[in-house]
């Protein structure tokens, strides 16, 4: 029997009581492979007499993996992604998925979301990951949500909301811990540039989230890897759909742009390219409202979300040598650390690191 961390089971009662419909029967269904790090999600087949009852729909609750757990209550994932759709998802459809019902995102029987069901629709590969033109579509769609809560004021009066948090973040120190062992892995296996510019992330890592906090801001999905990304295969679905929103942020808006690029779209797929992905997004955020925004300062955010992101290779590998890891994981984390690695050469972000001095 499948229940929540309070006990309580997830069965058809519990189903008839948060859809407030009645459900007579309930089947369920596990969801294959990509599962989410701090969530489980599985998909709920129920039964009734109500037209109004969807013929399927997606529950998401908490992650079976303890360490995925610990990590989601930390960045209080569930009390953020409740706290959206409650709050801001209404306003960003078809973008988002239709959320029928949440938990109060907090306590042991509260941390759920019934969602709509969209497995209908492509998701992303990160292991295998996209190419130009994929990225450019989830650039446009992602530059929509930026340009709606540009500076916005509506985004501080969400306590869930926090500023400027990543889940890529440290101290020096705590970053510091991780370099050793990232080193004997990595040494010879990333660019010297790349080496030099995560030494001066561990060195500055403070004064780039103080720089970030001086950019405009918005709010920033700080999760957007293509396996969070679903794409149509037909014309009668949507374009693109943004999924998990466990981790948003008032922040700046680049940091999406850098953390989408640098870990899901291969060295090869974006050579020579990084410019115009740059430029599609900006010019997005123009159609959709956003001023005195130039390319110059999209540039150099895109440059400075790429430092803040590459701070992630080092929690990624610390992960790595978890025993418990599945190859499947070690394949991704491997991925993304060379990706991430490689985009901070191609930026030329070393520049901007050796401002601080």
């Amino acid at each position: 029997m499948l229940v929540l961390p309070s006990g309580d089971a997830i069965d058809s009662e519990w189903l008839s009581a948060q859809l407030n419909l009645g459900v007579e029967a309930l089947e369920i269904e596990p969801l294959g492979v990509p599962q989410g790090f701090v969530s489980n999600t599985m998909r709920l087949k129920p039964q009734g007499p109500s037209s109004a009852l969807p013929d399927s729909l997606i529950l998401k609750i908490d992650s079976e993996n303890p360490v995925g757990r610990e990590l989601a209550l930390h960045l209080n994932c569930f009390g953020r992604e409740v706290g959206f759709y409650q709050s801001l998802a209404p306003q960003l459809a078809p973008l988002v998925p239709h959320a029928y019902a949440t938990g109060n995102g907090s306590s042991d029987a509260g941390r759920w979301l019934l969602l709509e069901d969209l497995s209908a629709m492509a998701v992303g590969n990160q292991v295998r990951g996209i190419n130009a033109m994929a990225c450019g579509q989830v650039l446009e769609a992602i530059a929509s949500v930026h340009a709606r809560f540009w500076t916005s004021s509506a985004l501080l009066n969400h306590d869930w909301l926090p500023d400027h948090q990543f889940w890529f973040q440290g101290s020096s120190e705590t970053l510091s811990a991780f370099h050793r062992s990232f080193l004997e892995d990595y040494e010879l296996r990333v660019e010297p540039e790349a080496l030099e510019a995560v030494a001066l992330v561990i060195e500055h890592s403070q004064a780039i989230d103080a720089a970030i906090a001086q950019r405009p801001f918005t709010l920033v999905h700080a999760d957007l890897r293509v396996e969070n990304v679903l794409f149509a295969r037909n014309a009668t679905q949507r374009d693109v759909v943004v999924l998990d929103w466990g981790t948003p942020t008032r922040s700046m808006a680049a940091m999406d742009l850098a953390f989408l690029i640098g870990g899901s779209v291969p060295m090869p797929a974006r050579r020579g390219r990084l410019h115009d992905l740059c430029s599609q997004w900006h010019q997005s955020l123009k159609t959709h409202g956003v001023k005195d925004y130039s390319f110059s300062d999209a540039w150099a955010d895109v440059q400075l979300a790429a430092l803040r992101c590459l701070s992630s290779v080092l929690f990624l590998h610390n992960w790595q040598m978890d025993p418990n890891i599945t190859s499947r994981a070690m394949l991704l984390d491997d991925e993304w650390i060379e990706r991430c690695c490689a985009l901070v050469v191609e930026l030329d972000a070393l520049d901007v690191l050796k401002t601080f001095g």
